[in-house]
Order: structure tokens, then C-alpha cells, then sequence
């Protein structure tokens, strides 16, 4: 027969080979890997697309001409100002996750939905880039939420949600002022 202390030891080496199986299956925040796999591989497109969408707002900002210079010029400051951080908040989500963040502008080009821009100084063709740009996102964005969603990854649902929420709004301002 055994002794109280051989099943406490015994008790307590199962409960540590458990708990140490269980979050070997677990990242750093503590989401099953498994599940956050589909997320990682999902904001990896998201900063490719958002990484060119920064360098086309930069160029709009750059080039643009005519009427709607001064308040275009400055709309398109704070635009890419807004992608800058964001993309920062993606790939550190990544790091977060378990995931390494792809950080070389070649691949970027590969991967992105989003083409390139070249030599657009008509603000409304720049305009009009832009909403066609966000519609895209919205759509990416949407599916990684709904993906954060059966996860159970909040962080990562919070991230998604507050781009989503200044996308729709310089949408409904983008559409107001090309009417």
C-alpha cells in the first residue's frame, strides 16, 4: 500500500507533466498554437497589404496637385501616419502570437492584393485609389476577425475592430467628399 506522501508525489508529478503538455500547446499569450496558425498567417497579409497601401499614401502625399493640394497634402500626412502605427501594432501581434513578422519590402510586393501607384497627382484618381484600397482591407479584416472570433483571441479581435471602425469612417468621409 502506498503512503500519503507517495500519492501526493505521484498526484502532484501528474498534475506537472499535464500542466506542462497542455502549454506546450499553448503560445506566449496562451491561445492553443493550432488555432492561432490561420490568425498569424492572416495578419502576415494584412502588414504586406498594409505596408504597400503606407508607401502609395506616402506618394499621394508626395505628389499630388491642384485645387485640393492643401487639405489633400495633409489628409494623406495623417493617413500614412495612422498605417505607420498600425503596421507596428500588427507585427508586434505576430511576435505575440508565435509568429515572425515578414519584414522585406520584395515580398510584401509578392504577397499584397494592393498594387502599387506610380506618378498619381489627380487627387480624385488618388481618391478613388484609396476607397478601392479600404473596401479590400475591410474585406481581409473582416475574415480575420471572424477567424480571432473562433479562436478566442481578443487581442487580436481588438486590433482588427479599431481598424476596422477607422477604415468604414474614412470611407463614409472619402464617399461625402467626392460627391
Amino acid at each position: 500500500m502506498l503512503s500519503n506522501k507517495q500519492i501526493l508525489y505521484f498526484v502532484v508529478s501528474i498534475t506537472k507533466y499535464k500542466s506542462k503538455k497542455i502549454m506546450a500547446k499553448k503560445n506566449n499569450v496562451g491561445l492553443d498554437t493550432a488555432a492561432v496558425e490561420p490568425i498569424i498567417e492572416g495578419l502576415g497579409d494584412l502588414l504586406a497589404n498594409y505596408q504597400v497601401f503606407y508607401t502609395n499614401m506616402r506618394g499621394l502625399h508626395w505628389l499630388i496637385e491642384g485645387d485640393k493640394f492643401y487639405e489633400l497634402h495633409e489628409k494623406y500626412e495623417e493617413y500614412y501616419d495612422e498605417l505607420a502605427d498600425a503596421v507596428d501594432e500588427i507585427a508586434e501581434r505576430i511576435i505575440m502570437l508565435g509568429g515572425t513578422p515578414e519584414s522585406r519590402f520584395s515580398q510584401y510586393i509578392k504577397q499584397s492584393d494592393i498594387k502599387e501607384l506610380a506618378g498619381v497627382k489627380d487627387w480624385l484618381e488618388g481618391v478613388n485609389s484609396i476607397q478601392e484600397t479600404l473596401t479590400l482591407l475591410l474585406v481581409k479584416l473582416r475574415d480575420l476577425q471572424a477567424l480571432a472570433g473562433k479562436a478566442g483571441d481578443s487581442g487580436t479581435l481588438h486590433v482588427v475592430a479599431h481598424q476596422i471602425k477607422n477604415f468604414e469612417k474614412k470611407m463614409w468621409m472619402l464617399s461625402a467628399y467626392t460627391k
